[in-house]
C-alpha cells in the first residue's frame, strides 16, 4: 500500500505533516529498504532504496515532530521547483545536464547534509562519473565527468538559496552564510 492510502486512512484532526512524521516512526520504516540518518538539529533524513541505492526520500522535523517528502518515487524532487534553480549558473553545462534538472531528476547520488544553524547542504548530482556505470568486471566504464550543483533548504524542505554549480569551495561557503542569514532573519 503506497504511503498516501495509509495517511489517508488515518483519522484525526493532525496536519498531513504530523501523520506523515507519525506513521515513519512505525516498525515498517524501519526495515532493510529504508535507512535512517541523524542529520543534527533536530533532523533526520529516512533513505529509501531504489534498485540498490540508498536515496534521501522523506525529510523529518523531530522537534516540530513533521516529515516532508523531499522525493518521490519516480526519483524526482518534491519540495525543489524549477524556480528554485539558478539557471543562468548552469549555462554552460551539456544540454542533457540541464535538460536532467530541468526534469528535477534525483536519479544519481546525491545527499543531504548535516543542519547547521538551521540550514542544511544539498548536493544534487546531475551527471555521475563514468564509474558509475561500470559493472563488477570493470566494463561499461564511460568518459562522463561528475557534474553537481548545490542549494541550502531550511528544516521544511524550502530552498533558500538556490541551487547552482560553484566554481570552488568558497562559493558554496558563501551559499551557507547567505542561507544562515536569510532563515536567522526568518525567525526574527
Amino acid at each position: 500500500m503506497s504511503i498516501y492510502k495509509k495517511l489517508s486512512k488515518m483519522g484525526g484532526a493532525k496536519r498531513f505533516e504530523e501523520k506523515l512524521y507519525e506513521l515513519l516512526q512505525t516498525d515498517t520504516y524501519k526495515t532493510y529498504v529504508y535507512q535512517y540518518r541523524d542529520l543534527g538539529e533536530g533532523m533526520a533524513v529516512l533513505h529509501k532504496d531504489f534498485w540498490g541505492w540508498y536515496k534521501p526520500w522523506m525529510v523529518m522535523n523531530h522537534n516540530t515532530r513533521t516529515a516532508f517528502e523531499f522525493m518521490d518515487d519516480d526519483e524526482k524532487l518534491v519540495t525543489i521547483t524549477k524556480d528554485d534553480i539558478d539557471w543562468d549558473s548552469l549555462k554552460n553545462l551539456p544540454e542533457n545536464v540541464v535538460m536532467r534538472a530541468r526534469k528535477l531528476s534525483f536519479h544519481f547520488p546525491s545527499f543531504i547534509r548535516s543542519y547547521r544553524n538551521g540550514v542544511a547542504q544539498v548536493d544534487w548530482q546531475l551527471n555521475p562519473d563514468g564509474r558509475y556505470y561500470m559493472d563488477d568486471d570493470g566494463f561499461g566504464i564511460t568518459s562522463d565527468v561528475e557534474i553537481e550543483i548545490y542549494g541550502f533548504i531550511d528544516t521544511e524542505g524550502r530552498r533558500i538559496v538556490k541551487f547552482q554549480a560553484v566554481s570552488d569551495h568558497k562559493d558554496l561557503e558563501k551559499m551557507r552564510d547567505e542561507a544562515e542569514k536569510m532563515v536567522k532573519l526568518a525567525k526574527m
